[in-house]
């Protein structure tokens, strides 16, 4: 087996760095975000917008730098769940905008799984 040491953790920066980007994306689109939110029923939908986003942003900065990695990584499984049963009602939705959120789905199950399989490394 080739051992290539570097390799995970050029992974785990770059999913860390995929939860932190976007956790401070969120912010810039707060506005819209923070509707969406409304719309679904979310209580204290600006609250739970900006307490989410800055957990995203600093549980990413913690799995790319690979500090608590196990804590992160489970921290941000939840994150993706809870986020997704939130942002993407597909099961509402029609045509394009249901297959949108059914990719979307699909996506964040596969990045559970891989931050599942690092907490479990």
């Amino acid at each position: 087996m080739l051992a290539l040491p570097w390799l995970a953790s050029f992974g785990y920066v770059l999913l860390g760095l995929y939860y932190a980007v976007n956790g401070a994306l969120h912010f810039r689109h707060f506005a819209g975000l923070s509707a969406t939110l409304s719309a679904r029923r979310i209580p204290c939908a600006d609250a739970t917008l900006a307490i989410g986003s800055i957990f995203q942003l600093i549980a990413g900065t913690m799995l790319a730098l690979q500090f608590q990695l196990r804590l992160a990584a489970l921290g941000l499984a939840a994150f993706t769940v809870l986020a997704s049963l939130m942002m993407l009602d597909f099961r509402r939705a029609e045509g394009a905008a249901r297959e949108a959120a059914i990719r979307a789905w699909q996506a964040n199950l596969a990045l559970t799984g891989a931050l599942l399989a690092i907490a479990r490394a």
